[in-house]
């Protein structure tokens, strides 16, 4: 019984270690930081405005002196499917708080930098008729008890005395009345799930002259896991001692950026930036239901869930006066970190990004950007799941920038995502992402 149940919170878990949602292309991709990457994902090469500190740390070195500050929020609309045996399951709870916040001091070579945001995406998942995962295996965990609970029958039957009789008989009672709370729970639960990495960085860029720039910050992350599955059916809160199991875990860890900025032509920019691996250790602060405690998830107890090194690069060319053109490239080292939040390793595989986009200056105060990105996960049949559907995708965006005055602007943007349907041991993964910013860029002094 404890090994089936713990299948169940290895498959939530284990979608939980790479957190998500918030990035329309998937648990790969870490890029969406900010308005910028809606309007045109291919950013990398981005220095004229405070957005370069979530994309292109060097460029900030190539900012006009004075101070730049930029805030924003996205939107994201979603939609998760997953289908097993003919029924289909979904989520739609869409999220509508992803703050991001940046900050330049720029001052003859050196500018300082700061910045807020959800640097390892995050968002919630609500399955208000369970989901193909929990269903499933909780039918397997519904026979596994009732195989045992036979087996200790049998044990009774042949005891050797009166006391080992009622003792196998004590614990046949006991299992099958878990099976028939489980059974009971097949059809009648609901799955919760919130996860959220939010994330500071500081650091510091250096203009060497006119053709190089380069920078380096320290990041922080801090992020929370909160898993929960209820039934009110009363065979299950009797067995289970209340209506949900679950738990909360909280965690944090830190990292590197580094970066440099070339300006080999006057209209040619090349960016190259490294960010290292980020050794997130989370501890569980809260375990609930009785049923859970049978897995040995402890409070107290402390696991990995890593983010992996990254490399960011990108290529721009100014065209003509009013278009700049750009291409980007990020790696992702997926197969390096640790996930073990629930009893055992799960493995990804490494990703990319390819991206292109362009900016076109229409009106001195107007201006249009478009770009699309690919996305190839690097998710498998051990990791994916209906938590966390890593899937490949295609994603266009697209928006604009008002300049309101010399010292203040607006953003819009949005990026909508295909995702390639995949089917993982035997459940179809689909999803479906918009995601919509609003921001503002100013320059106060």
């Amino acid at each position: 019984m404890k090994q089936i149940l713990k299948k169940l919170w290895c498959a939530l878990g284990v979608g939980l270690c790479v957190p998500f949602f918030a990035n329309a292309n998937g648990v790969e991709s870490y890029a969406n930081q900010s308005s910028a990457y809606l309007r045109n994902p291919s950013c990398n090469t981005l220095y004229s405005s405070p957005e370069a500190v979530f994309y292109n740390i060097a460029g900030t070195a190539f900012m006009a002196d004075g101070i730049y500050v930029h805030i924003g929020n996205q939107l994201v609309f979603k939609e998760y499917t997953n289908e097993a045996n003919g029924i289909q399951y979904t989520d739609d709870e869409n999220e509508y708080l992803f703050p991001s916040f940046s900050a330049v001091y720029k001052s003859g070579k050196i500018a300082f930098f700061g910045s807020f945001a959800v640097y390892g995406g995050g968002g919630s998942l609500k399955y208000n008729d369970g989901s193909a995962l929990t269903a499933g295996i909780l039918s397997e965990a519904s026979l596994s008890s009732q195989s045992e609970s036979d087996k200790y029958t049998q044990r009774a039957s042949s005891a050797s005395d009166e006391a080992k009789a009622q003792k196998y008989t004590a614990t046949a009672q006991k299992y099958a009345h878990i099976a028939t709370a489980l059974s009971a729970a097949i059809e009648n639960h609901s799955l919760d799930v919130y996860s959220r990495s939010f994330g500071e960085q500081l650091g510091l860029s250096f203009y060497f002259n006119q053709y190089i720039s380069a920078s380096a910050c320290f990041r922080l992350l801090q992020g929370q896991q909160n898993v929960k599955i209820a039934c009110d059916d009363s065979l299950f809160v009797s067995a289970n001692g209340g209506s949900e199991i679950g738990f909360q875990a909280a965690g944090w860890g830190y990292s590197f950026v580094l970066g440099v900025h070339a300006k080999p032509l006057e209209d040619l920019d090349v960016t190259v930036q490294y960010q290292t691996k980020n050794a997130m250790q989370y501890e569980y602060t809260r375990v609930y239901g009785e049923l859970t405690e049978v897995l040995g998830y402890e409070k107290g107890s402390k696991f990995h869930s890593d983010f992996p090194a990254v490399w960011n690069l990108g290529i721009g060319y100014q065209l003509l006066d009013e278009l700049y053109i750009s291409a980007n490239f990020n790696a992702y080292k997926e197969s390096d970190i640790k996930l073990n939040g629930s009893f055992q390793d799960g493995k990804y595989n490494d990703s990319f990004e390819v991206a292109i986009g362009a900016d076109y200056q229409v009106l001195d105060f107007l201006l249009i950007s478009i770009g699309g990105v690919f996305t190839r996960t690097g998710g498998t049949a051990e990791v994916n799941n209906i938590v966390n559907p890593a899937l490949n995708a295609f994603s266009l965006g697209t928006g604009g920038t008002v300049k309101c005055n010399k010292n203040v602007s607006i953003e819009l943007g949005g990026l909508y995502s295909y995702f390639i349907e995949q089917e993982y041991e035997g459940v179809i993964l689909n999803k479906k992402a918009l995601n919509t910013a609003l921001a503002i860029n100013i320059k106060p002094f």
